[in-house]
Formats: C-alpha cells, sequence, structure tokens
C-alpha cells in the first residue's frame, strides 16, 4: 500500500525541477527561443525616413474635421507569412551592405522576408559575427563565401538555392524602403502577375521604355514573334524563384561562355522574350566602393553583352537553338522545347506605366502619356534594340527627356509636396490615374469614410472636375463614387520649371460604411477617369487615400 510520505516524495521529485526551469525562465529566458541582437543601425535607418511611421491625412492647416483621419496604409496591417528571400552581393560596399540587411531583418519586414541571403563575392570570408550588429537573427540569415568572384550570375545563383518561392534583389548601393519590397511582393500575387517586376529610377526607366521592341514574323519564318525589352534588377526586383531556375537552366542550354554567365544580368530580360514589367521607383542612392559599371569602358562592355543576347534571342526565335543554319526554317523541325524564354505568337500590349508609392504599401498606375507620338517600337532585327533606343531618345527630344526624368510619375507618390509628376502633354479624354492598395481596405479593419485625395495645381484641379471617380474590387467591375471632388487651399507650393506653383487639396468621397446599417467598405482600386480634353497638363504633386 503507498503511503502519503511515498506520494509527496514522488510529488517533490517531478515539482521541484519543474520550478527550478521556471524560475529560470523568468531569469534567462527559454533557451529554445533565439534571442534576436539589437541592430546597430536602426537609428541610421530612422534618421533618413526609413522606419515605417504615419502620414499625415492632409496637407491642409485649417482641417479640423480631419482629425480623425488617417491615411489608408492596409498591406502594413494584414499579417501574412513571410515566402520571401532578399539576396545581397557583397564585393566593395560592406559597410552599405550590413545597412541593407539591418533593414531586411527589421521587425516590420517580418512577414515578408523569410531569410536574407548574403554571397560574398570578396575573398575576405564572412561570418555571422560580421553581421550580428545588424540586428539580424542567426537563423534569419545566410551567407554564402563564393571561392571566385562571380559577378552578376551569383545572384541568380542564390535565388535558385532558396527555400521561399519568391527572391527579392538588389545592388548593394541602393536602399529600398520597407513598404516598396511589401509592394511588390504583394503585387506578384495577383491573377497574371509577371514573373518579376523591376523597380526603376527615371532614367533607366526611361531607356528601357526607349528600348522595347516589337517584331512581327510571318508563320513560317519563324518559331515565335519577338516582344523584349531591357532592365536592370539592381534597383530592387521581385522575382520568381522558378525564374531563376529556369534562367539558369537556358543559359546552360545555350552553353554560353564563363564571361557571359557572369553578365547575367545583361541577358536576364531579353531572353525572356517579355518586355518586362518597370516601375517607376522611390530609391535611395548609398554610394560608397567602387562601381562595377561605369564610364565609357562600363557603357561599352553592357553594350557587348546586351547585343549578345539579342542575338541569342534572334536564333531561338528562329530555331530554337543558339545559332540557326542559314536554310533553318519553322516549318522543317519540331517546336524545340526551350527554358525560359516564351516562344509564342501572344503579346497583350499595355499602355500603363506604374509607380510604387513610397510612406504606404500602394501601387499609382496610369495610361496619361509620357512620351510623344513619334516614339516606335518596330525594328528588322532585334540586335538593332541599341539603335532603336538612341532614334527613340531623338523623337522625345531634350525637353521630353527633362520633363520624364525631373517630373516622373513616382513624384506623385513620393509623400512630397514640392515634387511633381507631369504629364507629357494636355489632359486627354479617357487618361485615367488609378491607386492600388494591394488589397481590400476591409482585411485590416472596418471603415465609416473612405475618401481619394489629391495635391494638385488650379488647371489639374479644373481637370478633376471633368472627372468619373470610381472605385473596384477586381479592376473589372468598377462602382462611381459617393461624390465629385471638393477643394481647398493649402500652404504648399511645388517648383515646376524653377517656379513655385501653389497647391489645392481635392477630395472625393469614394466610400461609405456603417456597422449599424451592415454597410461594409470595401475595395482596391480607386481611379479618376477624365471625360472630356483639357488644354492643361496634369501636374500632381500627390494623390493618397484617407479614411475614418
Amino acid at each position: 500500500m503507498i503511503t502519503r510520505e511515498q506520494i509527496f516524495r514522488v510529488a517533490q521529485t517531478v515539482a521541484v525541477p519543474l520550478l527550478l526551469a521556471f524560475v529560470a525562465r523568468q531569469l534567462f529566458g527559454d533557451p529554445r527561443e533565439e534571442s534576436i541582437p539589437r541592430s546597430f543601425y536602426q537609428p541610421l535607418l530612422a534618421d533618413i525616413d526609413f522606419v515605417p511611421r504615419k502620414l499625415a491625412p492632409t496637407y491642409r492647416t485649417d482641417a479640423q474635421d480631419l482629425i480623425q483621419y488617417e491615411r489608408v496604409s492596409v498591406l502594413q496591417n494584414v499579417t501574412r507569412t513571410p515566402d520571401t528571400t532578399a539576396v545581397i552581393l557583397n564585393w566593395s560596399r560592406f559597410p552599405n551592405v550590413l545597412l541593407i540587411t539591418s533593414l531586411l531583418c527589421a521587425s516590420w519586414l517580418d512577414d515578408t522576408i523569410a531569410q536574407v541571403f548574403i554571397w560574398n563575392n570578396h575573398p575576405k570570408k564572412l561570418s555571422y559575427e560580421d553581421m550580428k550588429n545588424t540586428g539580424c537573427p542567426r537563423s534569419k540569415l545566410r551567407i554564402h563565401n563564393a571561392p571566385a568572384n562571380l559577378l552578376f550570375q551569383a545572384r541568380y545563383l542564390a535565388c535558385a538555392q532558396a527555400d521561399t518561392p519568391y527572391c527579392f534583389i538588389q545592388d548593394d548601393d541602393y536602399l529600398v524602403r520597407s513598404e516598396i519590397i511589401q509592394s511588390l511582393r504583394a503585387r506578384m500575387s495577383d491573377d497574371g502577375a509577371a514573373r518579376a517586376v523591376h523597380l526603376l529610377p527615371p532614367h533607366e526607366h526611361l531607356s528601357t521604355t526607349l528600348r522595347e521592341v516589337h517584331i512581327k514574323t510571318p508563320d513560317d519564318a519563324r518559331i515565335s514573334d519577338i516582344h523584349t525589352s531591357f532592365a536592370w534588377l539592381g534597383h530592387g526586383t521581385m522575382l520568381r524563384r522558378s525564374e531563376a531556375q529556369q534562367f539558369l537552366s537556358l543559359m546552360r542550354y545555350l552553353k554560353v561562355a564563363d564571361d557571359e554567365m557572369k553578365m547575367a544580368d545583361n541577358y536576364f530580360t531579353l531572353l525572356s522574350n517579355r518586355v518586362p514589367e518597370v516601375w517607376f521607383d522611390q530609391g535611395f542612392e548609398l554610394g560608397g566602393g567602387q562601381p562595377f559599371t561605369a564610364g565609357s569602358e562600363g557603357d561599352e562592355r553592357n553594350r557587348k553583352y546586351i547585343l549578345r543576347a539579342a542575338q541569342y534571342l534572334d536564333a531561338l526565335t528562329h530555331c530554337g537553338r543558339a545559332s540557326c543554319n542559314a536554310l533553318d526554317t519553322y516549318a522543317e523541325q519540331a517546336r524545340p522545347s526551350v527554358p525560359y524564354v516564351t516562344l509564342d505568337r501572344l503579346h497583350a500590349p499595355t499602355d500603363r506605366a506604374r509607380a510604387v508609392c513610397r510612406g504606404s504599401a500602394c501601387v499609382l498606375e496610369t495610361n496619361i502619356r509620357l512620351l510623344p507620338d513619334g516614339v516606335s517600337h518596330t525594328v528588322a532585327n532585334v540586335s538593332e534594340i541599341l539603335d532603336l533606343e538612341r532614334l527613340n531618345a531623338a523623337a522625345v527630344g531634350e525637353s521630353g527627356k527633362h520633363n520624364y526624368i525631373q517630373h516622373p510619375l513616382s513624384h506623385a507618390a513620393d509623400s512630397k509636396a514640392d515634387t511633381v509628376f507631369r504629364s507629357f502633354s494636355h489632359a486627354t479624354v479617357g487618361d485615367m490615374l488609378s491607386l492600388d492598395v494591394l488589397t481590400d481596405i476591409g482585411d485590416a479593419r472596418e471603415w465609416t469614410a473612405i475618401e481619394l485625395v489629391w495635391l494638385v495645381d488650379s488647371a489639374t484641379e479644373d481637370v478633376l472636375k471633368a472627372c468619373t471617380f470610381e472605385w473596384s474590387s477586381d479592376s473589372v467591375t468598377w462602382n462611381p463614387a459617393s461624390h465629385g471632388p471638393i477643394c481647398y487651399d493649402t500652404s504648399r507650393d511645388a517648383v515646376v520649371d524653377d517656379e513655385k506653383v501653389p497647391l489645392r487639396e481635392c477630395s472625393a468621397q469614394m466610400l461609405l460604411g456603417s456597422s449599424a446599417l451592415h454597410l461594409r467598405a470595401t475595395g482596391r482600386y480607386f481611379r479618376a477617369r477624365l471625360n472630356e480634353d483639357r488644354q492643361a497638363r496634369w501636374v500632381v504633386a500627390e494623390v493618397w487615400l484617407r479614411g475614418l
């Protein structure tokens, strides 16, 4: 028979270790939980305004009626499982790599970035001890010390090895805001989304646009038509891991030389035979170190490899191989199975330009003309791509180039009142500006009222009053807004052609909601569409969504 004393001793044997373990966890923390080191770079990120913060809902100083309103930033408040690997190459700017890693490992990207992959091309080896002051936990950081400098090829190798279905790629002389990375990842989930999205500053965006090539050929002459352009990846690119894997397979299929493989960025977009999706960025240059692509030597090197990529694409679309015989015709051979490159005659042209927002996760989209009619995308051979850019640049002219670079679409979504987007020519019937908040506004909270807000000059105010305001959940079915725009004075000015331009704040009530009446405010896309021609050009300092 078991006595009370025996029962007490058994209980004591079990309870004492449990009690001691509990006290130890309270004093020293759970050893099974990885401690997150403190970032030494967070204060610097705050100083340069790279730490997420709430932006004011208005530029008016007398708007007491808007005290309870806030800017709509839905995506940042929706919980998601991280599924993206950030890839950074290290060579000559290690201090930049530390700052970039600190941003990527910060808590505000925990729902997006699952791992940061540092591919070290430098001969000096790196370890976690070199990176611990970034605040990145050991489990989130992956370091590969390459035996030799593989240049741009390394980022595709890193992405192909990632444990996640998506990769974010950037150079080490650029800093990309967290909400922009979130916007890129969110857009990739859309049905029919591009397989890669590239961020580009205005001058590079213009270059990509002027290089766009379309070649329509008879069915019996080629396997496929050609629809392509060239875009850099280093300013920030989100892509599927499968794209990196397929691209590397294509380069092996072509049996390219080692020097070509190292210059992989010059081949990536061209060989896809798809016009790349490029967004005006909100980038921040870090500089430092020794740039690889600089000066006349860098320009000539890029020209060499871009033209080599064009030669490969010409052959792939003709016979499906790296090179073709003079007598090769599509009719004489079976359709080859070629990785990565799109070989078909389907092409859906688009007149849309896009800019990613700063401060809130969103994308601004427009069909407003940014270039003159003289720009052409037709050539006889894809190897004429750089000549086409030169001819198109002449058609745009210095004034058109200046407007494209100094007043890009991104200036209407940069949270700065003193910079503006300006159209190339006067406002035209059918012009549209749309704000995509990348998920339904009702996913984060319930809203009583939603307004689409504009900061514009007086001429654009008149343009807005000739617009229809609409919202949509799917960008297919559009619903009219509750009211047209109401405009007020502000104390803010923008600078256009070295002149100060007073700005007015115009808002259109898009949606109303009421829990008492079971009316839920929903929607993802919000736009203004012009109903008649106007003589004025669009001049837009800012577009945003606010709600109550």
